[in-house]
């Protein structure tokens, strides 16, 4: 995807002093970082996303010796970002925190004007994102399954939220729509913020809520988990089924936050910055509170071979889902 290969040895030490690190006597490569690093979020402030963002962007200041500043970027789940940073010069100095619906543009987003699998060039995983439906406390409903029953009183009546279409949740709802045989109107927003703002006021009904950005709510009791959408039960909220122990088949989709950066970024740029999310991740501590916010911790080698293979079967495989419900061309 665009990342450099050779076979120098690197000597890359952050926060040195000096711009350039001798290799031989005739070869030199820039010392990385030397300034601070821009993290660029495509979601407003508030949601999943963002709370993983900010958490890394905290250890990975402390492991590069140089601050790493989150912006944002929203806009069309997460590609106006994207974008953005496609765009930008490939130093390494700007880097996208990713997720699922920008791997899937050229099905749902046709007017954003850059390449996924071209334009941006992975780092690493950075965690995985279990999801929960939660329901309003407005419902008249004890129960999912008595949830369910009254949606289906009320056809295209009930909402199902989500931060935006084309996003992880959005296909969820639409998944569970079909297995369970709801017939709820799904509505997007700008991000999981206003969604669950909505959800708490009662003018939405159902929301697929990535597990990070909903604990808050649920610590407060503002909404009710009713399922989630993981292969286990998650730790943050263990007393919530999965979507399966209801009898609704399998509905599991783990979202995913990865780094990505410019095409063309050089090769000992992309090695530091996966060796100091490893680093990160490796920390006890680090991931304790991680998955106390909810997250799940990537599984085996996280080097950015193994982030390329992921994102081009993760696409194939929502790809086909996409087509399967015809959901196409967002804008």
């Amino acid at each position: 995807m665009g990342v450099c290969r050779n076979g120098l040895g690197l000597l890359v030490v952050a926060g040195n002093a000096f711009p350039f690190a001798a290799l031989s006597s005739d070869e030199v490569i820039e010392v990385y970082p030397t300034r601070p690093i821009t993290l660029v979020v495509g979601f407003p402030p508030g949601g999943g996303v963002d709370a993983v963002a900010r958490q890394m962007a905290t250890h990975l200041t402390q492991e590069l010796g140089q601050s790493v500043i989150v912006t944002y970027r929203p806009g069309a789940a997460g590609n106006i970002g994207a974008a953005a940073v496609a765009r930008a010069a490939p130093d390494g100095y700007t880097v996208y925190m990713a997720v699922r619906p920008v791997a899937l543009h050229k099905t749902l987003f046709k007017g954003v004007d850059y390449d996924f699998a071209t334009d941006l060039v992975p780092v690493g995983m950075v965690v995985g994102v279990p999801y929960v439906l939660a329901m309003g406390k407005h419902v008249a409903a004890a129960s999912l399954q008595a949830g369910f029953v009254l949606a289906r009183s009320h056809p295209h009546v009930f909402t199902c939220a989500s931060p935006g279409m084309g996003s992880t949740n959005h296909l969820l709802c639409e998944d569970l729509k079909e297995k369970a045989s709801v017939p709820w109107v799904h509505v997007p927003y700008k991000g999981e913020a206003s969604m669950l703002v909505d959800l708490i006021a009662g003018r939405a009904d159902f929301a697929v809520v990535s597990v990070p950005a909903a604990l808050p709510y649920i610590a407060s009791d503002s909404i009710r988990p009713m399922a989630v959408f993981a292969n286990a039960r998650v730790s943050a909220i263990p007393s919530v089924p999965r979507v399966e122990e209801h009898g609704y088949g399998s509905v599991q989709a783990q979202g995913w936050c990865a780094l990505m950066a410019p095409a063309g970024t050089p090769a000992h740029v992309i090695t530091r910055l996966n060796r100091s999310i490893n680093a990160a991740l490796s920390n006890v501590e680090v991931r304790r509170k991680l998955v106390r916010l909810g997250y799940v911790m990537p599984e085996g080698g996280n080097a950015p071979e193994a982030l390329e293979k992921f994102l081009a079967e993760d696409t194939e495989r929502w790809t086909r889902m996409l087509e399967q419900r015809q959901i196409t061309g967002l804008q």
